[in-house]
């Protein structure tokens, strides 16, 4: 009976064992998904069709942040200055918001922009 019962009882812990990994998933995914999903705050100069400079803000995915500028050209978006959404003509430069722009023309219209 004490046999049965040890055989038996080592079945069910590594059946219990197994069923756990595979419903819990490691820490190791977890962080890797976390990572790939998290977002980040950015900043781009922009032109607007018209010539109209402007700092655009957005929140993003981090994996985006390499092609955002390309995609941001040729999109409407919301400005402080008019009712209606006004196109992006091109992008000047886009960098995370605590960072500081690289071109001189670009760090003037983001200190003159109102936060």
């Amino acid at each position: 009976m004490t046999i049965l019962f040890n055989k038996f009882s080592k079945q069910n812990t590594a059946i219990i064992l197994l069923s756990l990994s595979l419903i819990f998933p490691s820490g190791i995914t977890l962080a890797k998904n976390y990572q790939k999903a998290a977002k980040i705050k950015v900043k781009c100069h922009v032109e607007l069709v018209g010539g109209k400079d402007m700092i655009h803000f957005g929140i993003i995915k981090n994996e985006r942040k390499a092609k955002y500028a390309q995609w941001l050209e040729g999109k409407k978006i919301a400005t402080g200055f008019s009712k209606h959404k006004q196109q992006v003509y091109k992008v000047i430069e886009c960098t995370k918001l605590a960072d500081e722009f690289i071109n001189p023309i670009s760090v003037k219209v983001d200190e003159d922009t109102a936060r």
